[in-house]
């Protein structure tokens, strides 16, 4: 249930981050890190009130290192999966919207630096903090990353700085997805003569 109450009684607004780690490979280091007290904390101060977790192949793992207090705690409800065939339903509960659940508040998507799941995840209207899984051979999730923040969609999030990230990216305006041409283009050109009728 993602819609939340007020201490007096009024509904407020959700707010999710949602955690996605991918479908192969394990990252227990992403992992602990969205459960640290730190991380925790955080979402708090931010007026989060879900998380949302996808673990693979490491749910079990998940489930024994997460706090049960979470809720009492911190104000976050903690949700927590291995496997979806679609995560378009997730990553919809982390932007700003309205659902059968009520009004949402933009939240944030963490997300490994699979080129898939960061395009996927663009497609929402919601911020993005891309980790790269420094287990995976050659590190190409890095390249990724780095290329996306440099291009202004993202934020390149690191492993023991993902709670950073997650107050940083409230502060700034990324780039919306898919990107258009930039100004003064000639296709830009043309789009707006056509758009003018002077074709």
């Amino acid at each position: 249930m993602l819609r939340s109450k007020l201490d007096n009684g009024h509904d407020k607004l959700t707010r999710t981050a949602f955690v996605t780690i991918g479908a192969t490979a394990g990252f227990r280091g992403l992992l602990q890190e969205v459960i640290s007290e730190k991380f925790l904390s955080t979402l708090k101060s931010l007026d989060f009130t879900n998380l949302v977790v996808q673990c693979g192949p490491d749910l079990e793992y998940f489930n024994t290192i997460r706090p049960q207090d979470a809720q009492d705690s911190y104000g976050v409800e903690i949700m927590a999966f291995s496997y979806a065939p679609d995560l378009k339903k997730h990553f919809m509960q982390a932007s700003r919207g309205e659902d059968d659940n009520g009004k949402r508040d933009s939240g944030v998507i963490i997300s490994h630096a699979g080129s898939g799941s960061i395009i996927e995840a663009l497609e929402f209207d919601s911020r993005l903090v891309a980790v790269p899984n420094p287990e995976l051979m050659d590190n190409h999730q890095l390249e990724i990353a780095e290329e996306m923040e440099s291009q202004g969609f993202l934020i390149h999030g690191t492993l023991g700085s993902v709670t950073e990230a997650v107050k940083k990216i409230d502060t700034i305006t990324l780039r919306k997805w898919p990107p258009g041409p930039s100004p003064g283009s000639a296709y830009q050109k043309v789009k707006l003569a056509m758009t003018l009728g002077l074709n």
